[in-house]
């Protein structure tokens, strides 16, 4: 009886996490290209579109919280690359409240880079489609607006410059 009780509970494990490979997998075709987004961008809240990027420049996409220690951390580096990074739009998004995040972009002083757009993802809309589960999360699209790249934690900017390459 045992014997069974066991096999039972291994086949259960088993199709449990076969099942769950399944129902967590990411449809790349969600974010192959960048979708359509809307974000209400710091210091003033205007909306900041897919319809705004530049044609044939490099983009990237990062998810991240203004109190989570690796964005930080990846904020920190982000800055110490300022001139490597210039010529990259960068949209930074965050389901924080609005206060948080201004707090973080003040803090940074990202008024100073102009190619770095910061805003409230309101409601989580464009997360959801990214089916987000930790931050920072970063998308790398390439200049004809591709993805190249997809990395989940604090990666470095030298890797997240490579991939726009």
């Amino acid at each position: 009886m045992k014997k069974y009780f066991l096999f039972a509970a291994f086949a259960c494990n088993t199709f449990t996490l076969l099942a769950q490979k399944d129902s967590t997998a990411k449809p790349m075709s969600k974010f192959e290209i960048i979708p359509a987004f809307s974000i209400y961008t710091l210091p003033d809240s205007t909306v900041f579109s897919n319809k705004d990027l530049k044609k044939n420049t490099p983009f990237i996409l990062m998810f991240f919280s203004p109190d989570c220690e690796h964005c930080q951390k990846e904020m920190k580096e982000l800055l110490a690359y300022k001139s490597e990074l210039k010529d990259i739009r960068i949209l930074m998004a965050s389901p924080s409240s609005y206060p948080m995040v201004k707090q973080f972009y003040d803090e940074y002083g990202l008024s100073a880079m102009p190619n770095i757009k910061m805003g409230q993802d309101v409601n989580y809309a464009l997360g959801s489609i990214f089916q987000l589960r930790s931050f920072p999360s970063i998308f790398v699209y390439d200049q004809h607006g591709k993805l190249t790249k997809a990395f989940v934690g604090n990666i470095g900017v030298p890797a997240i410059i490579d991939a726009t390459k």
